[in-house]
């Protein structure tokens, strides 16, 4: 299905501007609110992050809703909390759906709506297509609203029961001045904690701070002699770590890490869902240790859906979405902290980190075209997929594909060998440019 409107992650833009001028967030709230009503929901659980267009933008769609739906509203929430409400909720009784307001990552200036489904995970894109239409049909909503109806964070907070960490241990916590800013104070305890990117802060979200900058959080982590430092983004439904020595640790490391540690409890997962850019070293390290591996297109929705067809409990993609089905419905980064806490708590402090596995080298190079052309049109290209793959096998991973939004042929080779990797993408980018016509 072609969608307008909603990316990989809801409907994501500058502030104030089309599709989400307030005019348009008030239509979005009618739309949101038809569709869901023609559904069985009830109910529409609404969160928001601290940017300083989330308040506005949250009036405006409540006041599209209207009677359609009972709003419950949670306030400034990380994101994984609606989801968790919702799929609470809607097992308790009535069928409900969420709404959190957030341009996750994304700076200041932006922001987005995210839809949930009943059980707390990303709407389908049948429903994210029906909402499409409802909002282009719709004349400008005139609608009468209930006051909506509050909703307390703090069963959330004890659904993950928090951590108190040993006198002795020292740890750098980046909460990006967003959604995590309250919450992650209230979870982690004890031991001794630097604090970055509090307080919730709407102008200074993600401004040099969280898991999409990491310097800052490796240099107070070096500067402080923490053990490690951890940092969300600014809705909080991912996280990133550094190790004591400021390198980065990411998710597919970090899913690593918990797959053993279940192992090592006498729980191991039945299986791991990752995506096309998850590393082929967890890939290989996953295998060797007799615990199934998959791969979905990006997106924690593909992963979540995999999820659901094999059964299996455990996810993950590099960029830190780690989603622990026991613990919730969607990736959690407040979650994901505190499960790897405990995690390397488990361990011996002198072999705390010695558990990682050696990611295979990866490059990616974009070939930029005047136009488009099917890949399995790329007759030289083809070829030489076809040849890299008979020549090593399964030591060479290859991603060919169009970038969804440029002209660009994105080409990404993954080796047990660097050396494999830069001859692998020589081959591949003079065949490209052979099929597209360039020099």
């Amino acid at each position: 299905m072609s969608l307008r409107y909603f990316g990989t992650d809801g409907i994501r833009g500058v502030a104030t501007r089309s599709p989400l001028t307030l005019e348009e967030v008030s239509r979005w709230g009618a739309a949101w609110g038809q569709v869901a009503r023609q559904a069985g929901v009830k109910q529409l659980v609404v969160g928001w992050d601290p940017r300083s267009s989330s308040g506005p933008m949250s009036e405006a769609f409540i006041l599209g809703v209207g009677l359609a739906l009972k709003v419950l509203v949670l306030g400034m929430a990380p994101t994984p909390a609606v989801a968790w409400n919702v799929a609470k909720l809607s097992t308790e009784g009535d069928k409900t759906w969420g709404l959190m307001i957030s341009a996750s990552h994304n700076p200041p200036e932006d922001n987005g709506l995210k839809g949930f489904n009943e059980l707390g995970e990303k709407l389908e894109e049948e429903q994210e297509g029906a909402i499409e239409l409802a909002f282009d049909e719709l004349a400008e909503p005139t609608t009468i609203s209930a006051p909506p109806t509050r909703l307390d964070l703090r069963p959330y907070l004890a659904h993950l029961e928090g951590i108190t960490l040993p006198p002795d241990f020292r740890v750098v916590i980046d909460c990006a001045h967003g959604a995590t800013a309250e919450a992650a104070i209230e979870l982690f305890r004890g031991g001794t904690i630097h604090w970055l990117g509090v307080p919730a802060d709407g102008p200074r979200i993600n401004v040099g701070v969280g898991s999409t900058h990491l310097d800052a959080l490796a240099g107070a982590v070096v500067a402080q002699r923490a053990h490690l430092g951890i940092a969300f983004d600014g809705d909080g439904d991912r996280c990133l770590l550094v190790d004591g020595a400021g390198q980065v640790v990411d998710g597919d490391q970090m899913v690593w890490l918990l797959a053993q540690d279940r192992v090592a409890c006498g729980d191991a997962p039945p299986g791991v869902v990752g995506t096309l850019m998850t590393n082929g070293g967890l890939a290989q390290a996953l295998t060797q240790a007799g615990i199934p591996f998959v791969r979905t297109a990006v997106g924690d929705k593909y992963l979540l859906r995999e999820m659901a067809r094999r059964g299996w409990d455990l996810a993950a993609e590099a960029s830190g979405h780690l989603i622990q089905k026991r613990v919730g419905p969607s990736g959690d980064g407040l979650a994901a902290a505190l499960s790897i806490l405990r995690a390397l708590l488990h361990r011996p402090a002198d072999r705390r980190w010695a558990w990682t596995f050696r990611p295979w080298p990866q490059r990616l190079v974009n070939v930029v075209a005047r136009d488009r052309r099917a890949v399995e049109a790329c007759g030289d290209l083809v070829s030489a997929m076809v040849a890299i793959e008979a020549r090593w096998g399964d030591g060479v991973r290859q991603v060919v594909r169009w970038s969804g939004t440029e002209p660009k042929l994105r080409l990404m080779v993954e080796a047990q060998e660097a050396t494999w990797v830069d001859q692998a993408l020589h081959e591949l980018e003079s065949a490209a440019r052979r099929d597209l016509a360039l020099t």
